[in-house]
């Protein structure tokens, strides 16, 4: 998670660097301490998270899957959440589940095979720096030289230099693939088409403007990020 796609009330959030080796592929653990009625707000940023909650059963990691609209999660008691923040297309790796599957979803990893040795560590973790050190040690285990299909990769690096209109079809044509095709492989790998893609890259982009920039006005930011009506027709839904 990053500062601008986590909003906290009456809880604290912890940022912990990942290993060098870990940070083409995640963004950074955290841990979160929420008091009694707590709630932790989460936008869409493309990422997908793996967490677990203290106190509670050692094996009940959680595998939470891409948002296409904002995550409300409130707390009937004190608890501690400790998870880290993965890259677009890096649970694909990790879970072989197609990421489409998972939009919107919090899925328990015990019922997931490639997560056993995670569910599995003995002794099994009690405290955040012991949950940080398992799921560290899991990461590097199943990423080292992994990577996200090179299609897809392209693809939304093509969409985040210029998220505010991208045309699939020219993309597709970069990528040496088809539309049809290209949207597919996007859908299994990130969880969304490439034009929702480019929406949730904006709205980050856009968030990231405000905190630079907090005096800047509404209007002139919005058109920075191409919210204005020619450049938002052409985006279309996608």
């Amino acid at each position: 998670m990053s500062i601008t796609s986590t909003l906290v009330h009456r809880a604290d959030i912890r940022f912990h660097e990942a290993a060098d080796v870990l940070r083409p592929y995640v963004g950074c653990f955290w841990v979160i301490t929420a008091e009694r009625d707590a709630a932790i707000r989460i936008v869409p940023d493309a990422s997908t998270a793996i967490s677990i909650e203290l106190p509670g059963r050692p094996s009940a990691w959680r595998l939470r899957g891409p948002l296409m609209r904002p995550d409300e999660r409130r707390f009937t008691s004190a608890t501690t959440l400790i998870g880290v923040r993965l890259r677009p297309g890096v649970a694909f790796i990790l879970s072989g589940i197609a990421a489409d599957g998972t939009v919107g979803r919090r899925l328990e990893v015990r019922t997931i095979a490639a997560f056993r040795e995670l569910v599995e560590e003995d002794p099994a973790p009690q405290t955040p720096a012991q949950c940080i050190d398992a799921l560290q040690r899991f990461l590097i285990g199943r990423l080292r030289n992994a990577s996200v299909n090179s299609v897809v990769a392209q693809a939304l690096h093509e969409i985040e230099r210029n998220p505010t209109c991208p045309r699939v079809g020219d993309i597709a044509a970069r990528c040496h693939v088809s539309p049809r095709h290209l949207n597919r492989l996007i859908g299994t790998w990130v969880g969304y088409g490439p034009k929702r893609f480019a929406r949730v890259v904006r709205f980050q982009t856009t968030l990231e403007q405000i905190k630079r920039s907090p005096t800047q006005s509404g209007a002139a930011l919005a058109s920075e990020a191409g919210y204005f009506e020619g450049r938002a027709h052409c985006c279309g839904a996608g």
